[in-house]
């Protein structure tokens, strides 16, 4: 149901072309009246107007001081914190993903945890991923064979994924979106994530892996290769 309430508030803020809000106004918006009513008369969308006028108007007081409560304490860590404030509190993106893709720039991002928090780093790394999937999808308007190769390097990959993540592995290649991932063990990945990784994969390199690890690629490898045989590889050895 927040997630309801989350996702209209957030169609409400993007409705107004003028002045475009963000993830930082949703506490706003669902407690302050006038800036409420100014914001549904920028929605064109009849079921974002019909969920305010319709359903929230029925929501006892007790009820929206509840579920602000739950929102408020979800969107909080991100908003409290100046450095994320200073970047989801912003109506337009300073650069272009699509733009950096088809000119073959170089854009580093540093989501340190130590820096911005283990769920501040996560999110801006899933906000980044999602913006270079739609970038890269947003590729359909050029000649396949004049799309350029950019290449997607995503260190502790375990932290960025969602399921859409399974999309961009699967249809990535089409729109020359080449993704180099990293993290420790197989485990670390939900089965539908790790299927996709490596049912997109055509060449496959092994160094000495765990026990774990060597159970689930030596059926990758099966039948030149065993268990024992990926436990037992030589340091600097493939």
């Amino acid at each position: 149901m927040c997630e309801h309430y989350f996702r209209n508030a957030m169609l409400t803020l993007m409705a107004d072309k003028n002045d475009p809000g963000t993830i930082a106004e949703i506490p706003r918006i669902l407690t302050d009246d006038e800036f409420t009513k100014y914001k549904v008369s920028q929605v064109k969308d009849p079921m974002v107007r019909s969920f305010w006028e319709k359903e929230w108007a029925r929501i006892t007081e007790q009820t929206k001081s509840e579920m602000l409560g739950y929102l408020i304490s979800k969107i909080g860590a991100f908003v409290e914190n100046e450095m994320m404030r200073n970047i989801i509190g912003q109506a337009r993106s300073g650069f272009d993903f699509r733009e950096v893709m088809d000119n073959s720039k170089i854009l580093l991002v540093n989501l340190s945890k130590g820096k911005l928090g283990e769920l501040n780093s996560a999110l801006l790394g899933l906000i980044i991923v999602s913006k270079l999937q739609m970038g890269a999808m947003a590729r359909v308007d050029i000649p396949q064979e004049q799309r350029k190769d950019f290449y997607l390097y995503i260190d502790e990959f375990q932290n960025f994924t969602t399921e859409s993540i399974a999309t961009v592995l699967a249809e990535a290649r089409k729109y020359r979106l080449c993704l180099i991932i990293a993290h420790q063990f197989i485990g670390q990945l939900e089965e539908k994530i790790r299927d996709s990784v490596f049912g997109n994969v055509g060449s496959m390199v092994s160094f000495r892996l765990g026990p774990d690890d060597a159970e689930f690629m030596a059926k990758q490898f099966e039948p030149v290769f065993n268990e024992s045989d990926l436990i037992n590889i030589d340091n600097f050895n493939a």
